[in-house]
């Protein structure tokens, strides 16, 4: 059975918005609390190799812009230790240098699979909302079940990625084996 996100992540979600973090009418709840999980993974993901000391930690998205508005709104400024979030707009995964999370967010349009194709996405952690997401080499699924934000992962695309996610985290989601459509 899958798991939702723990409760602390509504309590972000809950403080950003008392502190301002709004987001305009084109946007849903949903993607708010999609916002909270990209912070969340960027506190237990640790990078490899390790981020030199203050370099931000930059989250591009291609797709919905309406989402980077999101993104932006719940995490640019915000420091993880000595490293401030950066929150960018791309047109396509080209363009993302030096980030450390693609978020693909689902438009029409925004041809995913072949964008996780590109030789750029090889060492980025990637998180999309696709059903197909994982099976065309993402590393984080994410999808509403019951009302509740859940998500799954690839061990191997997060291997590929260069970035390891903390057991505390990765116990709330789904993972997916190394065998094609196989859950754990």
């Amino acid at each position: 059975m899958l798991s939702i996100i723990p409760t602390r992540l509504f309590a972000y979600l809950g403080l950003a918005t008392l502190l301002g973090c709004t987001a305009r009418a084109s946007t849903t709840p949903e993607d708010e609390l999609k916002a909270a999980v990209v912070l969340s993974f960027l506190r237990y993901g640790d990078w490899h190799p390790a981020l030199p000391p203050s370099t931000p930690l930059t989250v591009g998205v291609l797709g919905r812009l309406a989402f980077a508005e999101v993104l932006r709104h719940v995490l640019e400024g915000r420091l993880l230790g000595d490293h401030p979030i950066h929150v960018i707009e791309l047109k396509t995964a080209d363009e993302q240098h030096g980030c450390q999370i693609l978020y693909f967010a689902e438009e029409r349009g925004l041809d995913t699979r072949t964008e996780l194709q590109k030789p750029s996405v090889a060492h980025v952690l990637t998180i999309g909302e696709t059903r197909d997401f994982l099976d065309w080499g993402g590393a984080v699924n994410l999808f509403v079940l019951d009302g509740h934000i859940a998500f799954e992962v690839s061990l191997e695309a997060l291997e590929r990625g260069g970035v390891s996610i903390s057991s505390r985290l990765l116990r709330f989601g789904q993972i997916r084996s190394l065998k094609k459509g196989a859950r754990s």
